[in-house]
């Protein structure tokens, strides 16, 4: 997480969310609908669902990378005659692999498809997919948007509703896709080879813990990457030989391109959130599921029945006066009664905290002053659960503190490395010679070959090496 540039009020919002779910009244339950009926509405809608996007999952802020992403989007842009939209092409801050496009022409894809990906043509073929989507208003044919949904489903969700596209509309994004590509001399079988990738990890880590991926959006299926193939096999295109070779190209650009957590937006060490760049540390309830967004870090009971989060609502007012000012927005936006209000201490820091009901849930907020801003901390549960979950919220907001040195000194990154593989020689020789902490089946997926695969002499190859986080 890092500090926004606002302050949050997510209780109202989660207070609706966690009430409908267990009793929703007619009209709560019916999400709100914005109906896209002109290209401005495009444009107006998308632009404020971007700066939800950037705000809370946050841009890559490497201006390499974004120029590279910019660039590529724009050479793939001068096959669409007449598209009326002003695009924008940003690499998300997000771990697992996905791209998708907002109404009016905002294409975003993760760091984890850039890291996923085995060449520039790959990556060319998903931004010409997400700009069909765009460009032939795809969000306007489905006709609704994720207004109801709570920050606490974050941006993924809102996107999800926006990008899910009919199965007609994914064939037309992938065909036209296809043929943008070639147009502007990128493979258009390179779709149909990551979507085979993006089946594999899919694969890998089906049962474990994620984020939202790109078939979370996206349909997925054999017979998809078997038609592109097909396609692509009938479509003319010449490569630009100035161009450089599109697995080279991705490597020197993603060379030192972290994977997983990244320290300057905080991680977990088991139950323990540290952020070593804003220099605090907090302790959320063991086994809840753990979210960090570029606005707030929290964790949600395993059933749903409560949740607790992390937010800075901004520099100035004493604990006291922030909890107010909180409260009275809060209560624009919802019915909220106030129970207690006091004074607390966190460890030998001053704060301020508000006992809360909402219609069927309970909350604490506590507020405190840290590095010259105030910090909220929300513990919200349902009232039938309060007794057993609020006040597990509560242990968090009391274990709030500064980071330890040590601490900051064991926290590590993981970064993708490219190696040169020798004759002949197998992943496991690889991995031993290149120091790689993958295990042999995850380098396998991420260089798009079997697991007994072996490499040419020069063959470029993506390795994973672990190393101390430095600022």
């Amino acid at each position: 997480m890092s500090r926004p540039p606002r302050p949050l009020v997510a209780f109202p919002l989660l207070v609706l969310a966690l009430a409908c779910a267990s009793d929703p009244p007619e009209e709560a339950s019916k999400p709100r609908r914005e109906v896209l009926a002109t290209r401005a509405d495009d444009a107006r809608i998308g632009e404020q669902h971007a700066e939800e996007v950037a705000a809370q999952i946050g841009v890559i802020d490497d201006p390499r990378l974004a120029s590279w992403i910019d660039g590529l989007g724009r050479r793939l842009l001068r096959g669409v005659p007449r598209h009326g939209f002003e695009f924008q092409f940003h690499v998300v801050d997000m771990v697992e692999p996905n791209a998708f496009a907002l109404p009016g022409g905002f294409i975003f894809v993760s760091r984890g498809l850039l890291a996923l990906a085995n060449s520039v043509d790959e990556v060319a073929c998903i931004l010409g997919h997400e700009i069909v989507h765009a460009a032939r208003r795809h969000a306007a044919a489905q006709q609704a948007l994720g207004e109801s949904v709570g920050p606490i489903a974050l941006p993924w969700v809102r996107a999800a509703t926006m990008a899910s596209y009919g199965r007609e509309m994914e064939r037309e994004a992938d065909e036209v896709g296809q043929y943008l590509c070639a147009a502007a001399g990128y493979d258009p079988l390179a779709l149909s080879t990551f979507l085979r990738t993006l089946e594999t990890f899919e694969l890998l880590h089906r049962g474990a813990s994620r984020g939202a991926g790109f078939f979370d959006t996206h349909p997925s299926s054999v017979e998809r990457a078997a038609t592109n193939a097909v396609r692509a096999g009938e479509i003319r295109w010449r490569r630009d030989p100035s161009r450089e070779d599109g697995r080279v190209a991705l490597a020197r650009l993603t060379e030192g391109l972290a994977v997983g957590p990244r320290p300057e937006a905080g991680v977990f060490d088991g139950d323990d959130f540290l952020h070593p760049t804003l220099g605090f540390a907090i302790r959320f309830p063991n086994g809840w599921t753990q979210v960090n967004t570029a606005q707030a870090v929290g964790a949600v009971e395993p059933r749903g029945e409560a949740v607790v989060f992390l937010a800075v609502d901004g520099p100035g007012a004493s604990p006291r006066e922030a909890a107010e000012a909180w409260l009275e927005q809060a209560r624009s936006e919802g019915p909220i009664d106030l129970v207690e209000s006091k004074p607390v201490m966190v460890g030998d820091t001053e704060a301020w905290r508000m006992r809360l009901a909402g219609r069927g849930v309970s909350s604490y907020v506590t507020f405190l002053p840290y590095d010259e801003a105030i910090w909220r901390i929300t513990g919200l549960a349902r009232s039938v659960s309060a007794p057993r979950t609020l006040g597990r919220t509560l242990l968090t907001a009391r274990s709030f503190r500064p980071i330890e040195d040590g601490e900051r000194a064991r926290i590590r990154v993981s970064r993708i490395a490219w190696v040169s593989a020798r004759a002949d020689e197998d992943i496991a020789a690889l991995s031993a010679r290149a120091g790689n902490d993958w295990d042999i089946q995850t380098t396998a997926v991420y260089n798009a070959v079997f697991a007994n695969h072996r490499f040419a002499s020069g063959e470029r190859v993506k390795v994973l090496r672990e190393e101390l986080w430095s600022p």
